[in-house]
Formats: C-alpha cells, sequence, structure tokens
C-alpha cells in the first residue's frame, strides 16, 4: 500500500511535527553540508518509526565524499528512493550507481513541454512523478480532466519505473507547494490511480516551509485517512 509522506529538513523538530500529526514517512531536502552530517540524520531519524525517501541536493558543490554519504545515508534508513534532478542525474548519476548498483534513483520531471515529458519518462531509468509540475508546466493549467487523461497513459505505459510521487494540493494560478487537502479531488482522484496500478511507494504532500504546521499537516492526514477508508472516487467531476 502507499505511504502518505511529507518533506522537510531532517531536524528533530521537523520530525516531531510530522509524527504528531499522524504521518508515517518524510522525504528530505538534503544539500552537502546536510549530507556531512548524515551520522547525527540517521541517529535522529531512527526514533521515528517512518519510511524515508531522500532528496540529492540540487546545487553544487558535490564532491565524491557528498555521494558516498548519499549512499550511505540511503542505505541505513533503507530509503524506498533518491529523487534526484535531472541536471544533477545527469553529472552525478553514474557515480551514484557504481556506489550502490542497487540505488532507487528516480529522476523528476520539471518543465518540460507535452515532448519532453514523454523523453524524460522514456530515456530514464527510475522516475519521481511531479504531478504539481505536470499540470502547471507541461500542461499549462489545463482542465483537470486533461491532467487526468494524462497521469493515466502516464501510468499505463511507465508504472513500472514510477519510484517516487510529489502531490502536493496544486490548483491553477496558485502558488506552488501547497498542502495536498487544499485540492482534495486532485489528491483523491491520483492517490486512486496510484493504487489502482499497484504502486506501494511515497507519495509526498511538499509543502513549502510557511504552510508545515501542525495544523496542515494534520488536514493532510485526515484528508488521506478519509480516501483510504473508502472516499476514493473513479470518476472524474
Amino acid at each position: 500500500m502507499l505511504t502518505l509522506a511529507t518533506k522537510f529538513l531532517p531536524v528533530r523538530d521537523a520530525f516531531e511535527t510530522a509524527s504528531t500529526a499522524g504521518f508515517q514517512a518524510a522525504e528530505f531536502w538534503l544539500a552537502a553540508e546536510w549530507l556531512s552530517r548524515h551520522d547525527e540524520i540517521t541517529r535522529v531519524a531512527s526514533d521515528f518509526p517512518f519510511r524515508y525517501a531522500l532528496h540529492f541536493p540540487n546545487h553544487e558543490p558535490i564532491t565524491d565524499e557528498t555521494l558516498t554519504s548519499m549512499v550511505e545515508l540511503n542505505k541505513r534508513l533503507k530509503a524506498t528512493a533518491t529523487i534526484i534532478h535531472q541536471p544533477m542525474f545527469d553529472r552525478y548519476g553514474k557515480r551514484l550507481l557504481e556506489l550502490d548498483p542497487n540505488l532507487d534513483l528516480a529522476i523528476e520531471n520539471h518543465v518540460l513541454d507535452q515532448d519532453q515529458f514523454i523523453s524524460w519518462a522514456e530515456c530514464n531509468p527510475g522516475l519521481t512523478l511531479d504531478v504539481e509540475h505536470l499540470w502547471k508546466y507541461t500542461l499549462n493549467d489545463a482542465p483537470f480532466s486533461t491532467l487526468i487523461e494524462h497521469v493515466e497513459r502516464f501510468l499505463k505505459s511507465y508504472s513500472d519505473k514510477l519510484q517516487h510521487v510529489h502531490l502536493p494540493g496544486y490548483r491553477p494560478g496558485d502558488e506552488e507547494h501547497q498542502p495536498i487537502h487544499f485540492n482534495p479531488e486532485l489528491g483523491t482522484q491520483i492517490l486512486t490511480r496510484l493504487a489502482d496500478h499497484g504502486f506501494t511507494k511515497l507519495v509526498v504532500s511538499e509543502l513549502d516551509s510557511p504552510f508545515q504546521s501542525l495544523e496542515y499537516l494534520q488536514r493532510d492526514v485526515a484528508m488521506f485517512q478519509s480516501w483510504r477508508s473508502g472516499d476514493r472516487p473513479t470518476e472524474i467531476v
């Protein structure tokens, strides 16, 4: 069964807030300076019964020590996936896989047109589907039904490559990275289709810092629990 996750910097307060809200999984924002503290991160993370995914740093400098620390942290936390942006995968993917051939690298879609989106899905070994990026940038805020059609086609063709999902509560014209419960129709429709295609890893309500309050996190969990208990519409509204 897929698991709803939140995303945060790996500091104890963030773990505790997510745990209090009812989350059972988390994705970490990471940078080279954070990976230099991978022993500390492991100690804190081991205090919580979470599933984990790791986001590879988005910015330089990246050293071989950074790569080694990323692989080590992945092993220690038994991460479900390592999310990585395409430019970083192109530069460092080969070396990461030399360090650990079993690493589940999941390349994320960003500002892609529709042809580029297909190329991203075809050419990469593992994928992070960011539903918000697909809707906002690839489909240019197209009608909701169009988004669902594209997600369905994507899952039919590439669900075997899908390692990770970003699913904020995006609404056309809004800012990015808002809680999943801000658009429950989007959340439930996508969760249902992921479950129907056998996805069992993490679906992340990817929030900017201003939304990472206990109240918003609790509402995200409540929406997910409602969906899991049977509120799973299968028709587009």
